[in-house]
């Protein structure tokens, strides 16, 4: 019996590890499709006009990746520099029509990047 109970709790991690991926690649396609390269690198590759992206996953907890994804004005209001209207977060998502399921899947893609 603590064999078989053994092999199903792996089984359920493995699926589980599974899904996270699923939705990290989801993420990473979201990022793609809203074209957020175009002012965010990662990896050297992309825009310079906003912070890369580098160790975002380290420097910022999964709820303010969130809502940086969710709500960028009042995230921008916190910042001690604001940035100008052009290059920011809030004005660019004003014209992206990124749905709940990007949000946190680009939030699952955005925290693995440590």
């Amino acid at each position: 019996m603590k064999r078989f109970s053994a092999v199903v709790a792996l089984v359920m991690f493995a699926g589980v590890g599974v899904f996270a991926q699923g939705k990290v690649d989801e993420g990473k396609a979201a990022y793609a499709l809203h074209k957020c390269s175009t002012c965010h690198a990662i990896g050297g590759a992309g825009g310079k006009l906003a912070s890369s992206l580098d160790g975002v996953g380290t420097k910022l907890k999964v709820a303010d990746i969130k809502k940086w994804l969710e709500d960028p004005a009042a995230m921008e209001a916190k910042l001690d520099k604001k940035p100008k209207m052009a290059m920011s977060a809030a004005a660019s998502f004003k014209t992206k029509k990124i749905t709940p399921a990007e949000i946190d899947a680009m939030t699952a893609y955005l925290a693995t990047l440590k």
